[in-house]
Parts: structure tokens; C-alpha cells; sequence
């Protein structure tokens, strides 16, 4: 299938005396081949007081010459007529789009099975004990069964699934078979039976292979990356993010995967990208702790667990009170001597960053600290291996003075996309990296007048992937990360329903900035969007508050003749200044 491309499609008549009427289509391009049952339109007209006809039916001029549409797709070619008229000039331009055909429900008889989703989607290895799901698409109504060799005596049933839970349609059909630690089998099919309401009774071998391997040694992977996403399911949110030379042993094996054992009971899956198979007879590392030694190092507040092995570990930020969980898996507490830090204020302990800490033994496979601060809000947290030295390192606040809030602050600003990535595009082909770039620079200058120390990621159009954007703001010791953004609605979506305006975060750290820039953007006009929990690379990094500003939806007519204005951009910039300053006032001393 053709991907969907933003282009400019150029479309002019010249009259008799040199004048031009002139229209562009953004979006889509003309022969995208598309899986979707709706496209949203995106064109410009030279001329406002033109009128502009769609398959004959009148569309909406906008004051920026913007016209946009949300096109119903029928299966095949659909194609759209679009013309343009003003008192001198006619123009038109055909769009054809290609729908693919949709999935369909298969007939209830004669008694069929479709190649489509079958599950397992590709041939699977398992290597401990774990839950195989076999699915089929078959003809409704019918009893389902599968069976597979050496693994499986006698078929077992198969429920069909409600519409509801199977994307609408009707003869998806689903089971699951315990892996058992006596089974063993290699490169079986799965086959499964069908017995139709025509009493028919047909058979459909999947393609794809199970293999049993249970060796009653460990199989172990090792992760490679300085960063490796562990996944609760495939494509779903992320579990952990771990550091490199963490041994992992794999349940099951995927085509792109493993689904790794973090301690018994707790699994996920990592990219076969981010790891090492390691050799036969490794051992699985369970680690014991010997202490733990801290002290402040800069305005860092590092904690040192003396562990055994590297054993995996996730860190959850709190508020009320404002604290810091870290969960090592596979370990035990051995030897309890922890030692508060000997520089922390000995002179006035009120004034400590660190309140205390406890921790407690959650099983025999789990050990959590947490670390409890005096402080309002949070600045910072990291957490690395050096050696099998575990450091965990919490930030200490900057003093904001009542009389000159930023004086104490680094603060790097991120103008999204760049150069080759020219994030959303308006009707008019207004490119978001443009806006990005201006409203970030508008703000720099409001930042750095109020005594801040102040850094652009990219201050002309360049090309940057989002590793260099972080380490950027880490590089200047930056206390916070503002990611400024403009918005777009998806392809399906009519580009008048989805406007306004959001801020973003993913740790707690970055929220109060979030909650008190949103309603200064709101007060600038923008309607609101809302103020959104999510996970992207840039706000997940922890060593910074991070968060994310979307000042306008490029994609709705409206929003885009806002983002189109200079002194919009600007007020863009003064309500994320005013946003930023009011919460720092609630901390000033």
C-alpha cells in the first residue's frame, strides 16, 4: 500500500490579463491507495471570495484561503472533482483515492476458513510455561476446535467471539492451551476444525509452528542498548526501561521478540533489537543487597546499593507526599546498613532535601524502597549501573527567589520536527516546524529577559532525531525541558471536530508545569484540548522536568489562521512565560 504523502499539487489558469487563480491540495495526494473508510481534505485557494465546489456540493472559504473536507470512502476508486470560480476565472482539479477492500465477514454457509487473523501470527518457541492463544476466522455460527501433535490428544473447543470484541465482525473464533512443564514438541501446526451450521465439517492447518523447548536450564537474553523498552504486551505501553547487561530469561520466543520473565509472576516483551542471546547454562542473577552508602555530589542526591548482580529495577515518582519508589526484582535485602548522607544540612535537619526512607521485602522475588523529600516539587531522577554498584540519584531543588524567579533556572527549549520532518501541514501548507521554531524563539527571549539561562535544541531549520534534543538539555544541566509542538488530527478525522489547544507529561515531575501553562494558553484564545498523561521519548526522559506544549491544531482552518499570525505565535509564547512563572511563584522564598 502507498503511504499517504503531504504534498503541494499546483493547479493555475492564467486570464487574459496576467491574473492568476491559483489552488493547491495538501492532503492527500492524488492515487493513494488507503485502508481507511474516511480521508480528511486539505486545499487552498488564492482567491477568499472564490467559490469552491466539491463533486458540485459548495465548500466553506476560510479568511486564509484554506478549504477542507472529510471525504466517505466506498471500496475501489472514489474519485472528487474539485473546482474553483471567481468573476474571471474557472479551475479544476480530480482527486482519485483508492479504497482497499475491508475485512468481511465470511458467509455462514458453505462452511469456509479465511487466511485472515490467525493467531499465533508467527511461529512461536516456548521455553518455560506460559498461556498459548490460538485464534481463526471461520464461518459464523458454527463449533470450533483445534488440535496440536505431541501437545494436544484431543481437539480442544474454541469459543466464537462476541462482534464486540472482534472488531465488528462475526466467525472470529478463539481458544488457549496451558503450556505444561512436561510438554515438548518441535514445529508442530496448529490445526484447527470447524463444523458449520450446513453440518460441514472442514479442517484448516495455520502455517505457523509451535515449539516446546524445555531444557530445565534457563534461556537467557542480555540487553545491549544504553536504553531498552520492555513492553507489557506487544505494541502496548511500556513497562520498564532498563540499562545495559540485564540478564532476562525468555518464556516464549517471537517472530520480532521475546516475552521475558522480570520475576515470577511479572513478564513483558522486548525487541529481539535490544538484547544478546547468551550462551546454554547461564544462570539467572538473583542479586542480595549489602547496604547502601549516599552523599550529595554537585546538586545531585546519590544513593549507592551495594548488590551482587545487575537484576532489573523500575522507578516510580510520587506526589503528596513527594517521593521517589525503587523496585529491584530478584533480590533480597542481606545486610541492612544504610547510611544517610554525612553533607545533607547537618546544621538545620528541616531544611534536609532528603525527609527519610523505608523500604520493605514485597516477596522473595521484590525489594522496594522509598525515598521520602522535603520538597514541593521534583526536579529530577536517574537510576544506572557502575559495576553492580545500583545508583539512584534525585535532583536538589534550584532556590527560586521571590523577587527574581528564573535567575536560578537552566532551561532548554525544544522546537519539534526540523529540516526533513515537517510535522503537521495546514490546508495553506503552513509547515508546523515553522511555527515551532518562532513561538520557541519568542519565548527564549521572554525566558532570558526574566534572568533564566536559556537553550535552543535548533535554532534554524535543521533535521534532528529526538536523542540529540535530550542530551542538548542535559549537556546545559538544564532544571527543565519545554517541547514545543503544534497539533494535527488524524487522516479519519473531520478537520473542524479537533481544535484547541494541550500541554503533556509522563512523570509527576512535570505536571504542576503542565496544569498551570494550560489555562494561560486557553486564556489566549485557543480553545482547550486538555491536559494529557502520555508517553513520548522526549518527556520520558527522568533527569529533567519535562513537558510538552501542542499550541494549535494545524490541521483545523481556524486554528491554522491563528498559528498563521506573528503576534499569535507570540501570545503562544506568553502564555507558556505566564504558565511557567505562576507556578514558580507558588515556590518562591
Amino acid at each position: 500500500m502507498k503511504n499517504i504523502l503531504v504534498f503541494l499539487f499546483l493547479v493555475s489558469i492564467v486570464t487574459a490579463q496576467d491574473k492568476k487563480l491559483e489552488m493547491r491540495i495538501t492532503y492527500p495526494s492524488d492515487g493513494d491507495s488507503l485502508n481507511i473508510s474516511k480521508a480528511r481534505l486539505g486545499a487552498w485557494i488564492s482567491d477568499t471570495l472564490a467559490s469552491v465546489k466539491i463533486n458540485g456540493k459548495d465548500t466553506k472559504v476560510y479568511g486564509s484561503g484554506a478549504f477542507v473536507d472529510l471525504f466517505e470512502l466506498k471500496p475501489g476508486w472514489n474519485q472528487f472533482i474539485i473546482s474553483a470560480k471567481n468573476k474571471i476565472n474557472t479551475i479544476s482539479d480530480t482527486l482519485n483515492l483508492y479504497r482497499n477492500l475491508p475485512l468481511a465477514s465470511l458467509p455462514q454457509s458453505p462452511t469456509i476458513f479465511s487466511k485472515e487473523k490467525i493467531l499465533p501470527s508467527s511461529d512461536l518457541i516456548f521455553y518455560d510455561q506460559d498461556k498459548l492463544i490460538v485464534q481463526f476466522m471461520g464461518s459464523p455460527g458454527g463449533k470450533a476446535s483445534f488440535e496440536i501433535d505431541d501437545l494436544v490428544d484431543d481437539p480442544l473447543p474454541m469459543m466464537e467471539l462476541p462482534e464486540n470484541q472482534a472488531g465488528g465482525l462475526k466467525g472470529i473464533y478463539q481458544g488457549e492451551y496451558q503450556i505444561k512443564n512436561t510438554d515438548a514438541c518441535v514445529r508442530e501446526e496448529i490445526i484447527f476444525y470447524l463444523e458449520g451450521k450446513d453440518s460441514n465439517e472442514e479442517e484448516l492447518e495455520s502455517d505457523r509452528f509451535v515449539t516446546v523447548k524445555q531444557t530445565g536450564q534457563p534461556f537467557l537474553v542480555e540487553t545491549k542498548d544504553e536504553s531498552n523498552l520492555v513492553f507489557y504486551r506487544p505494541g502496548s505501553e511500556i513497562f520498564m526501561e532498563l540499562p545495559q547487561g540485564i540478564k532476562l530469561p525468555v518464556i516464549v520466543e517471537y517472530n520480532r521478540g521475546f516475552k521475558i520473565e522480570v520475576a515470577p509472576g511479572k513478564s513483558g516483551v522486548i525487541s529481539k533489537n535490544s538484547v544478546n542471546v547468551l550462551p546454554q547454562g547461564q544462570v539467572t542473577p538473583h542479586a542480595a543487597l549489602y547496604g547502601i552508602a549516599s552523599g550529595f555530589e554537585n546538586d545531585w542526591l546519590v544513593f549507592s546499593f551495594n548488590l551482587t548482580d545487575k537484576i532489573p529495577f523500575k522507578i516510580i515518582q510520587n506526589a503528596q507526599p513527594q517521593s521517589v519508589d525503587l523496585v529491584f526484582y530478584r533480590t533480597h535485602f542481606q545486610d541492612e546498613w544504610s547510611v544517610y548522607p554525612v553533607n545533607d544540612h547537618i546544621e538545620n535537619p528541616d531544611s534536609s532535601f532528603l525527609n527519610h526512607f523505608s523500604w520493605r521485602q514485597n516477596s522473595d522475588e521484590e525489594i522496594q524502597f522509598t525515598f521520602f523529600l522535603n520538597t514541593p516539587q521534583q526536579w529530577g531522577f536517574r537510576g544506572w549501573y557502575d559495576g553492580n554498584h545500583f545508583k539512584l540519584a534525585m535532583r536538589k531543588p534550584p532556590v527560586i527567589e521571590s523577587d527574581s524567579l528564573f535567575k536560578n533556572l537552566n532551561i532548554t527549549l525544544d522546537a519539534g520536527h526540523g529540516g526533513e520532518h515537517r510535522g503537521a501541514v495546514g490546508a495553506t501548507g503552513y509547515m508546523e516546524k515553522d511555527a515551532n521554531l518562532k513561538y520557541t524563539k519568542y519565548l527564549y527571549d521572554m525566558l532570558k529577559d526574566a534572568g533564566a539561562k536559556v537553550f535552543l535544541t535548533r535554532s534554524v531549520d535543521t533535521t534532528m532525531n529526538l536523542k540529540p534534543r535530550a542530551d542538548i538539555g542535559r549537556e546545559n544541566n538544564s532544571h527543565i525541558l519545554v517541547w514545543m509542538h503544534n497539533n494535527s488530527t488524524g487522516f479519519t478525522s473531520h478537520p473542524l471536530d479537533v481544535k484547541g489547544t494541550s500541554t503533556y507529561y509522563t512523570h509527576l515531575q512535570g505536571w504542576p508545569f503542565a496544569r498551570y501553562v494550560y489555562p494561560e494558553l486557553v486564556k489566549i484564545g485557543l480553545e482547550p484540548f486538555g491536559r494529557i498523561h502520555r508517553s513520548y521519548y522526549i518527556t520520558r526522559q527522568p533527569d529533567m522536568v519535562i513537558f510538552l506544549v501542542e499550541g494549535a491544531f494545524h490541521s483545523n482552518p481556524y486554528d491554522e489562521m491563528f498559528v498563521l499570525k506573528d503576534e499569535n505565535l507570540k501570545k503562544l509564547a506568553q502564555g507558556v512565560f505566564n504558565g511557567m512563572e505562576r507556578y514558580l511563584r507558588t515556590l518562591a522564598k
